[in-house]
This record gives structure tokens, sequence and C-alpha cells, in this order.
């Protein structure tokens, strides 16, 4: 960081201009003067070799020749600068600029989002060398344009194909399938499906991803094999053969074939940033918001803060209203998990957040999903909550997020056992995603809820295992062990809450009615943790 303004400023941009104090022009008279400047104000550090500097610009004199005009460049070159003349340095090795006496446009300004910026335009120093120099660097300048110039998300294009035989409607559920997919994936990322329509052939465009779904008619049923392809690279990005005992288990997304579809689905995302180009707005958002989730599931402060400006930038790269309904998401949590100071800002954040989202993605299965949470839980709208987490479920019931907005939403109504199904359903779905504990620590919230214990810990013991810095697991765990005699076991579990959760105590989670373990203080399962008083 300079301590001092720079006391001159060059531009590289277009014409060659040398400016100080308040728009003095300083501007050098002659091409090979001006060459010079624009070379060192050009270079790393701002310095060059003597032999270097002559070689660009005096490549067709001998060595003494070059050197002596060289040394007459640099006395005009002075004298053009005046009382500046000490931002130029030059010893009997190399010639260097002070980069801390100067601003250059390229360097201090950031780029221009215009492709008709010439760098040095106009300027003509009449040497091969040089020409050559700036005919590489005006390239460099455009393809750095070119990378930096905001583009639009297009999107991945997803070909959902199938193979199965006719007879029994067969080949219509191998259709089912690959399209499940390929919607899923669409809610998650911005994402369009491709289908060849047989009686209007055309040229299609090449897709991104293939998802291919073939159905083999076996003895006892059916096996289907579902492959994601990344079509560019050949990189199989997932593929899986599933048993079924009859094809409406495809029609009716049983739960087998619902854990299939956001199996593949999941998979699928979490590799697209591997092979995806970076430079499409899509795959850095995508990679993004990945990354995002890994930061939000921890529930970690300093890992939601990250998480959320994580979300911030995938949305600001591909304005897909999913990054927003995620956002809403990670100031729940915060809110919920007491993580920050302004509770109140949270929950209004949250809130536009969420009218944002549906704004922008309203046919969303997902967004409805999770803006469910915040409408029942920031806004108190139990009969919203659940018709979005009705309509989230009906659109798209292999989703393992909407059945557990549906389970939460139950919840809110009273209507417990119903909540309990859909948990059940939601975590059976979601068990092979690297996210599990957030479907285990729901069912074990809505166990204690149920007052099934076992359940509750069960649910719980997976989540801890699953992410072993969990607070909220760690929390309920402590109750339930208590609760079941093995005091031991809470006893490890405050010892372990104390080490990750900062001004954790005992007497904390008994008595402090802010503490976040509302369902366990309304069933009245805390007192047991005083015998570890």
């Amino acid at each position: 960081m300079r301590d001092t303004a720079p006391s001159l400023r060059i531009s590289v941009l277009g014409p060659l201009r040398v400016e100080a104090g308040e728009g003095l022009c300083l501007t050098p008279k002659g091409a090979k003067n001006q060459a010079l400047l624009a070379l060192l104000a050009l270079s790393p550090e701002m310095s060059r070799p003597r032999r270097w500097l002559e070689d660009k610009l005096w490549s067709q004199f001998g060595p003494e020749q070059a050197s002596a005009n060289l040394r007459q460049a640099l006395s005009k070159l002075r004298s053009a600068l005046g009382d500046h003349a000490d931002v130029l340095r030059a010893d009997r090795a190399t010639v260097s600029l002070d980069p801390l006496a100067l601003s250059i446009d390229l360097r201090d300004d950031g780029l221009r989002f215009d492709q008709r910026t010439e760098l040095l335009e106009g300027l003509d120093a009449r040497d091969p060398e040089f020409e050559e120099w700036l005919r590489m660097e005006r390239a460099d300048l455009q393809a750095r344009l070119s990378q930096a110039e905001p583009k639009e998300a297009k999107g991945v294009l997803i070909h959902c194909r199938s193979t199965a035989p006719a007879e029994d409607g067969a080949n219509i559920m191998a259709d089912i399938l690959a399209n499940q997919i390929g919607e899923n994936i669409a809610e998650q990322i911005r994402a369009w499906r491709q289908a060849n329509d047989p009686d209007h052939p055309a040229e299609l465009p090449v897709s991104d991803i293939s998802l291919t779904c073939d159905i083999l008619k076996t003895t006892d049923g059916h096996t289907l094999f579902v492959k994601g392809l990344h079509v560019p690279s050949g990189r199989i990005l997932y593929s899986k053969m599933q048993s079924i005992s009859h094809l409406e288990a495809i029609l009716h997304s049983d739960e087998i074939v619902s854990k299939l579809v956001f199996e593949a689905a999941d998979c699928i995302i979490g590799k697209l940033p591997q092979v995806l180009d970076t430079n499409r707005p899509e795959s850095r958002a995508t990679a993004l918001s990945r990354l995002s989730m890994y930061r939000m599931f921890s529930f970690e402060r300093d890992a939601l803060r990250e998480a959320y400006s994580l979300l911030k930038q995938a949305h600001e790269l591909d304005s897909n209203g999913i990054y927003l309904a995620w956002s809403s998401m990670v100031r729940m949590i915060q809110l919920l998990e007491l993580l920050e100071d302004d509770r109140d800002a949270l929950r209004e954040e949250a809130i536009a957040l969420n009218y944002r989202a549906m704004e922008a993605s309203e046919d969303n299965a997902l967004v409805h999903a999770l803006i469910s949470k915040v409408r029942g839980t920031a806004q108190r709208d139990a009969a919203g909550a659940f018709e979005l987490a009705d309509t989230a479920v009906n659109r798209n019931p292999a989703s393992a997020f909407a059945w557990k907005s549906l389970a939460e939403a139950n919840m809110l109504k009273g209507d417990v056992t119903s909540a309990f199904d859909a948990s059940a359903r939601a975590r059976a779905i979601a068990r092979s995603s690297p996210f599990k504990q957030w479907w285990d620590m729901g069912h074990c919230i809505i166990s204690i809820a149920c007052n099934r214990p076992h359940e509750a810990i069960e649910a719980g013991e997976a989540a801890a295992r699953a992410a072993p810095l969990s607070r909220p697991a760690h929390r309920h765990l402590l109750a339930l062990y208590a609760l079941d005699g093995q005091l031991d076991k809470a006893h490890a579990t405050a010892v372990k809450l104390g080490k990750i959760e900062p001004g954790f105590s005992i007497d904390q989670i008994i008595n402090d009615e802010n503490y976040p373990v509302r369902t366990l203080r309304n069933k009245g399962l805390l007192e047991p943790i005083r015998a570890l008083l």
C-alpha cells in the first residue's frame, strides 16, 4: 500500500499519455521516447536490462549505436518529465521506473469491458522487435478483456436418452426416469433438458451432459441402468444398476427409485465443476454453491458466514433464484443457532431473500422446499409453510429436500405422525448425500417430538458421525443420553460440546430459554441432564 499518492499517471489504454498534478500533460515527444516509456511501464516491476530495451527499439543497429541511442532517449525522457524526472532510474545494467511514484491505468484502474480498447493506440516505433512485442501485449489484453467480460449464464445442456423394450410401457418409464434425474439437476443449477423429437428432427447443439436410462426385463422384475456422461470429454460422472420388482415403482416414485434419482443428480452436480469450462458463469456458480453447502452444513459461525458470501458470488455470476433460497436458509441457520448478535436483522433478511427467490424461480420445487422452512419459522405461517412444502413434494417426489420440508411443515401443524413418516422418507432418499447429516439431524428432532427417543439417538449419532463438529447433534444427544440413563456418554458429549461451542455449560442448556433446543425443552426432556451437575 502506498504511503503517498503517486505523482505521475501514465495511460496506456488508448494513446499513450503522461499527466502530473491537475492534468498537466508531460507526454514525451517522439515515437521512440514514448515507446521506451511504454516498455518500462508494462514490464514486470517496471524494470528491464539495458540490452533488452536496445533490442526492442534499435534491433537493426549495432551494440554501440543502440547503446548510444538509448542514452539519448533517456536524456530526452528525463527532460520531458521535468520535475518528475527522478521517477526514471538508470544504472549501467538496468533502466526502471519508480512503481510507487506512478499510477498506470491498466495496472491500477482494472480492465475496461470494451473490446474496442486498443493498447498504445497509434504508437509506431518503427522497429520489428517492438512491433512484435506490442502485438503480443495487445493480444494478451484482448484475451484478458474477453475472459473478464461478464457473460450471460446460458445453462448446462442435458440430453436425456432412454432405451427399453416397448412392451409393458417400459420405454415410457425409462424416459420418465431420465427426465426425473434431469429435473433434479435443473432444480439445483441452471440447466436445460434436451430431447430429440422424432416427429420434428433438427440439428441440436452439442449437450454438456448425456443422461441415459436403460431398462432390462429380468425373471423377477426389471433392472435399471443409469449413466451420466460429460459429452465433450467422455468422462462418466455417474453410473449405477438398480433392480426393481415392478415398473410402477418409477411411475409412483417409490423410495428405491427416488433414492436412485436423488443420488444420480447429486453425484453429477458434485462433479460438474471438474469438467465444465471454468469461464462459463454457470460453471463457476455451481462450484461456489456446492462449496457453500459444505460450509453451510457444518453449522459453524465462520463457515456459515463464508457460505453466505459464496452464495452471493454465485448469484452475481448467475442470477438463479436457487442461490437466493439457499442464502435465506443460511440466515435461518444463523438465526436458530444463535450465531449472530442481531437476530432481528437476520430474520428480516431471510424473509426478504425468500420473496426474491420465489419471484426469480417460482416454478422450482427446491426453491419451494427451502423457503417453506423460512415461511414457517421466521414468519410463523404454518399454513403457508405446508402449502409450499406440499407443492414441492407434488412437483418432485424424488427430492429429499422436499420431503424434509413437508416433515417440518407437518410438525408446525401438529401432525407428528405424518412428520415422522415424511422425515424417514427424506432421510432414506438422501442416504448417500455428502450432506446427509442435514436429514439425520432433522429426523432426530422429529423423533424427539414423536416420543421416539431411541430413533432420535440413532439419527443423532448418525448426524454426529457425518459432521463431528455439529453442535445441534451433540446438544440433542446430551439430553437423549441422560434421558436413557447413559450418563457416561452424556458426560463425554458435554465435554465435547465445551470444546466445539465457546461458552457452553450444562446450566445454560437447562436454564437458558433462548438456547436452541426448543423441542427438547417443550417435551420436558432437559431435566435428566441435571444428573451431570
